[in-house]
């Protein structure tokens, strides 16, 4: 998943959801690459 997080970075996430959906396990989490940012952006790979 892409996302921004509360300081504006673009972040790559990888999560789990738990209990059917009533709680959400994050993975891990990096800074997203600059092809990343531009698909999130509307751009293309």
């Amino acid at each position: 998943m892409l996302g921004r997080s509360n300081e504006l970075r673009m972040l790559m996430v990888c999560h789990c959801e738990r209990s059917a959906g009533k709680f959400i396990r994050i993975i891990s989490a990096r800074k997203a690459t600059n092809s990343e940012c531009k698909y999130y952006n509307g751009g293309s790979l």
